[in-house]
């Protein structure tokens, strides 16, 4: 056991043998009784509250545990300037008459008196030297850390940029990528089409030759029903027989043919029709047409998924999307959503990673912003720019004392609260285009340079923005678009090899 746990060790077994009350303090009694355990005759009960006030900041009524061994040495400095007081005394009263004339006495005040103010100036000189040095080292300490912390987010920064330029980068190559698998795509398509005109003729012929038969069944039995022996009757029962079976096969080749022009047209309408005919029938898939039509059923789900989570801008079923769009290989079907999804989806991590940068920022960064008396320019304007996209109008902004009081606020409208709850439903292309006027005079290293806290709010701010923008024209997109098209949308589920397939047509 090393000396400083040892010391301790004896103290703890001093503390809890004189707190016969277990409160976790001692009284100036008890350490009286302690102190005079240890040095014989001990020191006076005001000499101990005397030396309480002096080590516990002028509590002269309790010690607690952590204060006991400083109490302890300033009882000692006291029980020994009495000695020495004693025994100054005891040499100038030669008669052993306990008396002093008052010359010795003012001579002894004198010599013990001085060199005890000595002593104690040295320790108090000693005591405001170490304090200095520890507040020193604290300030140093905090300096390092906050340089430190500082250092770490520009690398954590840096290391998320360098990040998003390679997702861009990949999203560039994989959008190049795309658009050369779209162009054979369509090539592919336009040969399809041309092949499945000779299917759509052959599919008519088979309606028409079913048709008769058809007609040919029935002369059969209205021939059976006016035959005048069993020997016609049989013959024309037969003869229907053969053209419904006749008619059987040519509304299976029909159907057959039909199935392979939905596939090669890819028309939803008709694939959901033609697999419903194409399985009612109960047709042998010779040719392996069903799994052809249900995988583009299934692309059909995969980009209206998409297309859905887009629109409704949800970073986690975007992302569930993709995936699935990949994990199918449906990005050579899907090269324009794909590229737009990608996009977006860089887009909403980046937006995710400044919410949450913003989330996270200690109150104390926010009040360093709100603390400025005349703050630099560019911080606020990054406000300004901040919370004409969060709503407030631009002319009670410009004022500064009304800036500190909004961000100020708490609760429901605290600046934090606002920037997690915004919506881009509600935002304003205008308002949007004024904040980005107001941003675009700064770089994100120019406001980081000035305020770390202002920075994380002009970022937010620009990818916000452009969030806002992307988000109004994709909806002027979908409306041009709708607009467009006629006739309500409904839902058909039909059962696959893998299970049950929705498709909205």
């Amino acid at each position: 056991m090393g000396e400083l746990a040892e010391r301790q060790a004896v103290l703890e077994a001093m503390f809890q043998q004189y707190d016969t009350e277990n409160s976790g303090e001692l009284t100036p009694n008890q350490l009286q009784a302690l102190h005079s355990s240890i040095r014989f005759g001990g020191i006076s009960l005001p000499q101990v509250k005397a030396a309480m006030c002096y080590t516990c900041m002028c509590d002269d009524v309790a010690c607690e545990q952590d204060e006991l061994f400083d109490v302890l040495q300033e009882m000692d400095r006291r029980y020994f300037l009495v000695q020495d007081f004693r025994w100054e005394f005891s040499l100038l009263d030669a008669h052993q008459s306990d008396f002093i004339t008052e010359d010795q006495g003012s001579s002894i005040l004198m010599k013990v008196g001085v060199d005890q103010e000595e002593k104690l100036k040295t320790e108090m000189n000693e005591k405001l030297k170490q304090k200095e040095e520890e507040e020193r080292g604290k300030k140093e300490a905090e300096e390092r850390e906050r340089l430190d912390k500082e250092r770490r987010d520009r690398e954590e920064a840096e290391r998320q940029r360098e990040l998003e330029i390679i997702e861009v980068q990949q999203a560039l190559e994989a959008q190049r990528e795309l658009e050369k698998k779209a162009k054979e795509l369509e090539e592919q398509k336009k040969r399809e089409l041309e092949e499945a005109k000779d299917d759509e003729e052959q599919a008519k012929l088979a309606a028409e030759r079913e048709k008769i038969a058809e007609e040919e069944a029935k002369k059969a039995r209205e021939a059976a029903k006016l035959a005048k022996d069993a020997a016609s009757r049989q013959e024309a029962e037969e003869a229907e027989k053969a053209a419904r079976e006749k008619a059987k096969q040519e509304r299976n080749q029909k159907i057959r043919r039909e199935l392979k022009v939905a596939i090669k047209k890819r028309d939803k309408k008709m694939l959901v029709k033609s697999v419903e005919n194409f399985k009612n029938a109960k047709l042998a898939d010779t040719d392996k047409d069903l799994p052809k039509a249900e995988k583009i059923l299934k692309l059909f789900k995969a980009k209206d998924d998409l297309e859905d989570a887009m629109e409704r801008r949800n970073l986690e079923d975007l992302e569930k999307s993709i995936n699935f769009v990949k994990k199918n290989t449906f990005e050579a079907d899907l090269p324009h959503e794909m590229i737009r999804a990608n996009k977006m989806l860089i887009n909403l991590k980046r937006l995710k990673r400044l919410r949450d940068e913003i989330l996270n920022l200690k109150q104390s960064t926010v009040a360093e912003i709100r603390s400025y008396s005349k703050p630099p320019r560019v911080v606020h304007q990054v406000m300004i720019g901040t919370y004409l996209l969060l709503g407030n109008k631009e002319k009670t902004l410009k004022d500064w004392k009304g800036m500190q009081a909004l961000i100020g606020k708490t609760g429901k409208d605290g600046l934090k609260r606002r920037v997690m709850e915004f919506k881009l439903e509600t935002s304003d292309t205008g308002i949007a285009e004024r904040s980005k006027a107001i941003l675009d005079e700064f770089d994100l290293e120019t406001v980081r340079d000035v305020s770390a806290g202002a920075a994380v709010f002009y970022a937010w701010g620009t990818a916000t923005i452009e969030e806002i923008i992307d988000y109004h024209n994709q909806k002027k997109d979908g409306e041009d678009v709708s607009g467009k098209e006629s006739g309500a949308k409904k839902t058909i589920k039909l059962s696959t090899q893998s299970g049950t397939l929705t498709v909205k047509i």
